[in-house]
């Protein structure tokens, strides 16, 4: 259990292990988020960060994509075996997310230990 001023982070290795796991088993929406949080990542369209609609937008969802980014964490929360309390919330097993203080928007990127691994997933499960 980690405690209350921590926030657990697998490691990169971890995370690839659960993308094996994980990844060919979400809906095609999920794996179009986890997609557009990778893209942006590595090649950050215009210098700039990723707003929240944009996964929507991404995975053709109507409305926002939070409580899918939700679904999402919460799946890789029971692949480490442990509880969405230990993260805060189910999708910070794999995003961060915060406010811009100048425009008061919300953003979200990738933990860097999860878009490492993902970029390895990719690599190597989709290039076989």
């Amino acid at each position: 259990m980690v405690n209350e001023t921590e926030r657990y982070i697998p490691s990169e290795d971890e995370y690839l292990q659960a993308f094996y796991a994980i990844y060919n088993e979400l809906t095609p929406g999920h794996q179009a988020i986890l997609d557009k949080l990778y893209q942006h990542c590595y090649f950050m369209k215009d210098n700039r960060r990723l707003r929240t609609w944009e996964l929507s937008e991404a995975a053709a969802y109507n409305g926002e994509s939070a409580g899918q980014i939700g679904i999402l964490g919460a799946k890789f929360c029971k692949f480490f075996g442990l509880e969405n309390k230990e993260f805060g919330q189910p999708a910070l097993a794999i995003v961060s997310w915060f406010e811009d203080e100048t425009n008061r928007h919300w953003y979200i990127e990738l933990i860097p230990e999860a878009a490492r691994a993902f970029k390895r997933f990719r690599l190597e499960h989709f290039t076989i």
